[in-house]
C-alpha cells in the first residue's frame, strides 16, 4: 500500500511515512506495547492515543508512531467490514460499537 502526503508551505520539511501490515490482534496490543517501550502511540492527526484508529473509508485499523528521526511509522490492518466513508476517522472502540450495533441478530 502506498500513501502519498502533500507537503505544506515553506520552510519545507520532509518526513517519511512507512506502513507495516500486521494482524489485528497485534495491532490492538500495539499501543500498550509501544507505551511500555517509551514510544508514544498516535492517532491519525498525530495526537497521543491509547487505542487504534479506524480509517472508515477503507476500512483499516491503524496505530501511528514516530521513529527517532521523526518519520511516521504505521501498523495497519485491513478490516472485513464494508467501507463507511461517511464516518471518516474514528477510535477503534467507536468503530466496534457501531459495527456491533448494526450486526444482524
Amino acid at each position: 500500500m502506498l500513501g502519498l502526503w502533500e507537503s505544506g508551505n515553506m520552510p519545507l520539511r520532509m518526513t517519511n511515512h512507512v506502513a507495516f501490515r500486521v494482524e489485528l490482534e497485534d495491532l490492538l496490543e500495539a499501543p500498550a506495547r509501544l507505551n511500555g517501550m517509551g514510544i508514544i502511540p498516535r492517532g491519525f492527526d498525530g495526537e497521543p492515543s491509547d487505542e487504534a484508529v479506524v480509517l472508515a473509508w477503507m476500512p483499516a485499523a491503524s496505530v501511528y508512531f514516530l521513529d527517532p528521526d521523526g518519520n511516521q511509522l504505521e501498523f495497519i490492518c485491513m478490516l472485513p467490514e464494508p467501507p463507511r466513508p461517511e464516518l471518516g476517522v474514528l477510535a477503534w472502540s467507536d468503530w466496534r460499537n457501531r459495527t456491533l450495533q448494526q450486526a444482524p441478530r
